[in-house]
């Protein structure tokens, strides 16, 4: 089981919430995609800059004054070391360089779970290596330690050798789990 967690890595992601007091977006139009040039992109991973790497901002369905951000790979990591006020001030520039409006509102606090320092968590979610091998989730899915006296039982995205790193993933390997815990008590 050891092995088979060691192959498995921790998914680089992060998710921000803007929130405003007065959004700028008309209702159902806050979707808002972010091309930066090649350029940009390079400059900004020369400085370590997390900027060029938001490509989307999204309305939340049924929040009116909330738009999300996704932030990837390296990026994520330099995300996670800033100050809630320098990611305020990086997304009032973005906003205020991709729409040209230099007084549009900007976010006046974000909501954001800080991943990959997570101790828990070590990342947002997890994928095979190059190393993971199909027997490896065979091995994270056997209890512990036996099947005749199951005493640690793994479930959750990580553990679904298909659908890894996803919610479906996780309920069914939840499930799977469960009916391993039920077969032993009915025995």
């Amino acid at each position: 089981m050891a092995e088979g967690l060691r192959n498995l890595k921790p998914g680089r992601s992060g998710k921000i919430f803007l929130h405003f007091d007065e959004p700028f977006w008309v209702p159902g139009h806050g979707n808002m995609p972010l091309v930066w040039s090649k350029q940009e992109k390079e400059e900004g991973k020369k400085r370590n800059d997390w900027k060029t790497s938001i490509h989307f901002l999204h309305e939340i369905d049924g929040v009116r004054d909330v738009l999300c951000a996704w932030i990837h790979g390296e990026a994520a990591v330099w995300m996670e070391k800033i100050a809630d006020q320098d990611l305020i001030q990086g997304f009032s520039e973005i906003l205020r360089n991709f729409s040209g409006d230099p007084a549009i509102s900007t976010p006046d606090r974000i909501i954001r779970h800080r991943w990959l320092e997570d101790p828990l968590t070590m990342g947002a979610w997890s994928h095979p290596s190059v190393r993971t091998n199909h027997w490896d989730y065979d091995e994270i899915q056997k209890p512990l330690p036996n099947s005749d006296n199951p005493r640690l039982l793994l479930a959750g995205e990580h553990t679904h050798p298909r659908f890894w790193a996803t919610m479906h993933g996780a309920r069914l390997s939840g499930i799977e789990q469960a009916d391993k815990i039920v077969k032993y008590i009915k025995s």
